[in-house]
């Protein structure tokens, strides 16, 4: 997949506290994880904001049946996108390893897999919508 995403997160001025609850930048992966519930593809979404670190690994690292699935979810980051289904937003998580900039509009492809079952997740590449 063409690298299309921001590698870097654009400077800010937030305290120490805020930068350590936020990871702005991870190794790139090209793909992203999304919950099986959650997955439109070719439907455009925005992204609304990162969520904090330890939301995160708290929703990645806790598997139903107590089977450790992502033996590192700290590589991730997660955000909060929207998409807009006949005038309604419609709120949901996305992981990815790489920096996904806030307000950022994006497309899943079609190939998507499945990443997890028993965290229910699915591996799909995105592409960046204009």
């Amino acid at each position: 997949m063409r690298d299309e995403f921001d590698t870097e997160p654009p400077s800010t001025d937030r305290s120490a506290d805020f930068s350590a609850l936020v990871r702005p930048s991870a190794q790139p992966s090209g793909s992203v994880l999304v919950f099986t519930r959650d997955f439109y593809p070719n439907v455009p979404f925005r992204i609304v904001s990162q969520l904090p670190a330890f939301i995160t690994v708290s929703i990645l690292d806790e598997p139903p049946d107590d089977v450790q699935v992502i033996s590192q979810p700290d590589e991730y980051n997660g955000y909060v996108v929207t998409y807009e289904f006949y005038e309604t937003p419609v709120f949901v998580f996305l992981f990815s390893r790489r920096y996904l900039p806030t307000g950022g509009r994006f497309r899943f492809a079609d190939d998507a897999t499945y990443f997890s079952a028993n965290l229910d997740l699915l591996e799909v590449s995105v592409t960046r919508v204009e």
